[in-house]
């Protein structure tokens, strides 16, 4: 099975509690204005990856307590992720966190047994829509809109971790000039 995706990082702490591989999806249907990963719009845009090659990469990687997996729109390769967390966790215990621009209720409503069967393996979902005008500043989400929602009871001793002052992103150099950017920046980080 394969997965279209954006970007991923195998180690970062600016995305929820712990060393986390990271994942962002590749395609997105809102064009929530001040969206920090535009160019993860695109349904046809990213790379495609197997989705058995990339839940080995998962597995293999030390010192990860869990994964964050944000977009794009994660929702909309529900069957993919599935494919990739089962894999995993055939090995390893590891955390789930995602981040959507979708509402929970929808989400629980919808009638797509991916998005269900997706929804019992995350651990901590961040709901909601970017909203610029509720950009905060405060830590591990977007806009104060968005809400952290514990479905497991794994994350809830880090609760406190969400909605803190000041945000943590990491700067990764990429080569020839490039780099790019792990976390949610500062209003007005980016120019």
């Amino acid at each position: 099975m394969l997965i279209r995706l954006y970007m991923f990082h195998p180690s970062t702490a600016a995305l929820g509690p712990g060393k986390r591989f990271a994942i962002w999806t590749q395609g997105c249907n809102r064009r929530c204005p001040g969206c920090i990963s535009p160019e993860s719009r695109d349904l046809e845009g990213g790379e495609e990856w197997d989705t058995d090659e990339l839940a080995e990469i998962i597995t293999n990687t030390a010192g990860i307590e869990g994964i964050t997996i944000s977009g794009g729109e994660p929702f909309l390769q529900a069957q993919a992720l599935c494919n990739i967390i089962e894999l995993v966790r055939n090995s390893r215990n590891l955390g789930v966190i995602v981040y959507t621009g979708n509402n929970y209720p929808e989400l629980k409503e919808a009638d797509d047994i991916y998005i269900k069967k997706l929804l019992g393996y995350i651990d901590l979902l961040i709901d909601g829509i970017y909203q610029e005008e509720y950009n905060d500043g405060k830590s591990l989400r977007g806009s104060s809109n968005q809400r952290v929602i514990p479905l497991t009871e794994r994350y809830r001793k880090d609760l406190g971790l969400y909605g803190q002052e000041g945000r943590a992103v990491e700067i990764i150099p990429q080569g020839g000039g490039q780099a790019r950017m792990i976390g949610i920046p500062p209003k007005g980080f980016i120019t």
